[in-house]
């Protein structure tokens, strides 16, 4: 997952054991036989015979002469136990290998030679253009040589049939073979190695598809664990989907870096075709998101301090990709090509110390996350253990097992468990407190119902909050002898918290006696203070008497409306922050006719999709309107706080005779 993505049997069906493995290893079995005798035939009599003899560069005739049965070869290197290092970096990187292969004698029928390629440990994502020619007549190869350059991806053997009385039966057959190897892979330490077998061409088919699929069974329980650690990140993302919890959404693309990799691991086998630049771009993309969401992953989960390690990280890795890529696609070689393949296997280790290094500190110092960062651990330990050989893999009678994606799956699993539970428990505390939150909405709207017409004044409310309880109030209170007391008032913040102070101050409405504004503000500040915890309360009190004398009082809230226009009223300091304060009074007349609007600062705060605040100017260019019409202007506009608005028209027509009976 991290600066090495392993390369595994992800191709195959996932055969059920149960019932078909016998006959399938029984079948195998008995094709593989005589196969296995030819090959080890022709490398034993190659050895009396002629050993195998390798030279770097092509023919420099360019007629192919290297590939003639009477070429005499015997100034060439001889192989190594039929290994042979490549070509030199800074070569043309053409090389050819001669072996005299025994023909078995008393074969009826049509002929063919079998190449198996065998490679060093070393080399990662073998990639050659190669020829291979029998008696001096060109059999087929892979890939295209130089200049216009094709290179196959090496995973499978070939099989190509022998054109009749080409070879002897009981005689033995001059293999040629003619490969060019890219940049990529033309490091010291990486060796080839090619086997060939003459045979009849059904044994060698039959044994070919045999061993391909041993291979493939071979590699069932490395493909088992990846396609159940694919269900474990769907299982997560699906998680992420309802709880909307990042680390989860995280951890499942972590999870998911198998599926990419499988991709690479088809082409190899053959199953879908595709060039060897796309294979390496794909190759490519897929660690580097690996690296990417894994970083992500461990420094959102643990709540790591470190940004500028975190961005080290990163720079490794894009480094390290980087580097990778262009190795990956170089045709020739060049300063920056050999340095790049230099740095990437160190590079991509720091990348994998940083990781570990990570979740070595969460250990010690998150508490809360450490069996998270034990399980997050394997990966880069297991990645750096294989990377260098100390720990690679092993083997359950006939079955491979990848010890790095045996740590991935362990790792995979724990997690799935460790954060499944965790976002299920989320889960059903979110779905608690959404009820909960339900029940206060229910008892804000009783708290903060409606306002009914007074006799005398016609009264229009809008309280629209911004989520599913706000922290605006308004409370209209008739009182006796015809006058009206209205209090508007906002708390600072939002949700659950401000919604409680509503209730408090709402609460304390109703025991305050309807006397003067500046009075009702005094008790209302002496009660608040100390008890908000840094928050505030503005308010704005008005008492409206049955003759229409207005008496107001402000305590930090927005000055209101009289008939469109913006009335001079004294701030004031907000509720809540010292305990004495006085509060100044304002009397004015309101005739009939004529609307006080009260709003909260949800109207002229309330801000687009681009930024810009409603403002004060697109306000007074709607104040006329009905509360309903300036609140849903807000709305639309684009709602960013909770929204009140209140407006108390004096009836028309009353007299001041009627007004003092």
């Amino acid at each position: 997952m991290l600066s090495r993505l392993p390369r595994n049997q992800w191709v195959a069906l996932l055969v059920i054991f149960a019932g078909c493995a016998p006959r399938v290893l029984g079948q195998m079995s008995a094709g593989t036989a005589p196969v296995a005798h030819a090959e080890n035939a022709s490398q034993t009599d190659a050895q009396s015979d002629g050993d195998w003899r390798y030279h770097f560069g092509d023919d420099p005739d360019g007629k192919l002469g290297w590939a003639d049965p009477n070429f005499n070869d015997t100034s060439w290197p001889i192989a190594q136990q039929g290994r042979w290092p490549l070509p030199a970096f800074y070569s043309d990187g053409f090389m050819w290998v001669r072996i005299r292969v025994p023909v078995p004698s008393g074969v009826a029928g049509p002929m063919a030679i079998r190449d198996t390629q065998s490679f060093g440990a070393t080399v990662s994502g073998f990639v050659a253009a190669d020829e291979v020619f029998v008696n001096g007549v060109p059999m087929g190869g892979r890939g295209a040589f130089p200049p216009r350059v094709e290179l196959s991806v090496r995973g499978r053997d070939s099989v190509f049939d022998l054109p009749r009385g080409l070879t002897v039966p009981g005689k033995t057959a001059v293999v040629a073979f003619r490969a060019w190897y890219p940049p990529d892979v033309r490091w010291p330490g990486n060796f080839g190695s090619e086997i060939f077998a003459i045979d009849a061409s059904r044994a060698l088919y039959l044994a070919a598809y045999s061993d391909h699929i041993a291979a493939l069974l071979a590699g069932g329980p490395d493909l088992a664990l990846n396609l159940l650690i694919g269900v474990m990140a769907f299982g997560l993302l699906a998680l992420w989907r309802r709880t909307g919890d990042r680390g989860l959404l995280l951890c499942g693309l972590m999870l998911l870096t198998p599926v990419f990799n499988a991709l690479g691991t088809v082409s190899e086998m053959g199953l879908i075709t595709w060039s060897w630049q796309v294979d390496s771009v794909v190759w490519v993309a897929a660690r580097t998101f690996a690296m990417l969401v894994t970083v992500e992953f461990v420094w959102t989960i643990h709540g790591l301090p470190g940004i500028p390690v975190k961005r080290l990280a990163q720079t490794a890795m894009v480094v390290r990709n980087v580097a990778d890529l262009i190795v990956r696609l170089a045709i020739a070689p060049s300063l920056i090509v050999y340095w790049s393949g230099i740095v990437r296997i160190p590079v991509g280790s720091l990348v994998d110390v940083f990781v570990l290094g990570a979740n070595l500190w969460a250990l010690i110092y998150r508490k809360r996350t450490r069996m998270i960062a034990a399980a997050v651990a394997l990966i880069p330990l297991s990645a750096l253990l294989e990377k260098y050989g100390i720990l690679t893999g092993g083997a359950i009678g006939a079955f491979h097992v990848d010890y790095f994606n045996l740590a991935g799956f362990v790792a995979a699993l724990a997690l799935f468990i460790m954060l499944g539970q965790r976002a299920w428990l989320a889960w059903r505390t979110r779905d608690e407190l959404r009820v909960e939150l339900e029940t206060a909405r229910e008892m804000q709207q009783r708290l903060v119902a409606p306002a009914a017409d007074v006799p005398g004044f016609e009264v229009e409310s809008i309280y629209e909050p911004a989520k599913l309880v706000g922290g605006d109030f308004f409370r209209v209170v008739p009182e006796s002898g015809g006058a009206v007391l209205a209090v508007v008032g906002d708390v600072s913040g939002k949700g659950l918290r401000a919604a409680m102070t509503v209730s408090a101050v709402v609460g304390a409405l109703r025991s305050i006696p309807p006397v003067s504004p500046a009075w009702i503000l005094s008790s209302l500040n002496a009660g608040l203070a100390g008890q908000l915890h840094g928050g505030f309360v503005t308010c704005c009190a008005a008492r409206i008497t049955r003759d229409g004398t207005v008496t107001i009082a402000n305590a930090g809230h927005l000055s209101p409306y009289r008939n469109g226009t913006e009335m001079e009223v004294e701030a004031g300091l907000p509720l809540g922050i010292i305990p004495e304060v006085e509060y100044k009074e304002i009397q004015f007349m309101l005739q009939p006719g004529e609307c006080l609007t009260f709003l909260s600062d949800g109207v002229v705060e309330a801000r687009n999709a681009s930024g810009e605040l409603f403002g004060f100017e697109r306000t007074l260019g709607i104040i006329n309107s009905s509360a309903a019409a300036i609140a849903q202007a807000a709305k639309d506009f684009g709602q960013d706080d909770d929204i009140t608005v209140l407006s108390i028209t004096r009836a028309a027509g009353l007299t001041p005779a009627l007004a003092r009976t």
